[in-house]
């Protein structure tokens, strides 16, 4: 893949899914808080963006990369996990905060994060299996018409 179109490809995708993020978290925060004099704190907001670029970053590599299946699955827990970890779980920890709290809430994600993409791996082999069953076959070995 060239690199412009790719490079647009994860600008693009990064701006769709920090707009779905903040609308998510904003949604929750509405839902679950009572006292609506407060707000997101904006710094959160803003560390959406980096999270995003991750994400869309990881899914770009997933969907295109050369790599086994395997590696890239690894490489976008890798960069998902981590974008989590810089960008919305540190800039938000408070100082009382234990350390079995965040085991706790990266267990969680990753139990996640294995349902979610086991989904999307048997739902894509189921795909590619159809499309494959449906291609019209060209015998190898048959003799070619002069």
């Amino acid at each position: 893949m060239e690199k412009h179109p790719y490079l647009k490809k994860i600008a693009l995708s990064t701006c769709v899914y920090y707009t779905a993020v903040t609308f998510f978290i904003l949604f929750l925060f509405f839902l679950i808080n009572t006292d609506l004099s407060r707000g997101v704190h904006p710094i959160s907001l803003i560390m959406f963006l980096p999270f995003s670029f991750f994400f869309a970053s990881a899914n770009a590599y997933f969907r295109h990369g050369k790599q086994s299946l395997a590696l890239r699955v690894l490489a976008h827990y890798a960069l998902t996990m981590g974008g989590v970890f810089l960008f919305l779980y540190l800039p938000n920890k408070t100082e009382g905060q234990s350390a079995s709290g965040a085991f706790l809430l990266f267990l969680a994600l990753s139990v996640l994060y294995i349902v979610i993409m086991s989904v999307i791996l048997v739902i894509r082999s189921r795909f590619k299996r159809v499309t494959r069953e449906e291609s019209e076959y060209v015998s190898v070995y048959s003799k070619k018409e002069k």
